[in-house]
Parts: structure tokens; sequence; C-alpha cells
């Protein structure tokens, strides 16, 4: 039991980052990006708080829920930055 809700806790830590991707490099609008970025910032700080009490529940450090859950922010915060280089660039390229 406590492998699955192991597992149910990064799942929740990866969707955001999964769904950023994703919905983020296919569109072309910056405005459409900051707002599935705030979306995906949510989600994040959710589930970095689903994951620390699930950790609580099973028992574990829940300092590792807090740290994975800051390298996967710090992953999508990448994300975000590389999209809107890339809308600037394409954004400099038609002109």
């Amino acid at each position: 039991m406590d492998t699955i809700l192991k597992i149910i806790a990064f799942v929740m830590l990866l969707v955001p980052t999964i769904y950023q991707a994703i919905a983020g490099f296919r569109t072309k609008d910056k405005e459409v990006v900051k707002k599935i970025a705030w979306q995906t910032v949510i989600m994040q700080v959710i589930g970095t708080l689903l994951a620390y009490f699930i950790f609580i529940k099973i028992g574990q450090d829940k300092q590792v829920a807090i740290y994975a859950g800051f390298v996967f922010f710090l992953s999508l915060v990448l994300l975000i930055f590389i999209q809107n280089i890339l809308i600037f660039l394409r954004n400099n390229n038609n002109q």
C-alpha cells in the first residue's frame, strides 16, 4: 500500500510539468502560455501539499515530498522560461 501511495504522490507532482510541456509548446501566444503557467503552478502547489500529506500518512520522511515538489516546481519554471523565449524568438523572426 505504501508503494502505491508513493507512486500516486509522484504522479501528482509530475502531471503539472507534463501538462505545461504539452499545452505550452502548442500555443504561439504569450498570454496563453501565461494562463497555462498559472494553472500549472497552482496544480503543482496542490500536488506538493497532497504528496506531503500522503507521506505523513504512510509514515515516511515528509521532507522528501517538499524537496521533490520544489524540484518539479523548478523544472516547471524552466519550462515556462523556455516557452517564453521561443515565443519571443518566433515573434522577432516574423517582423
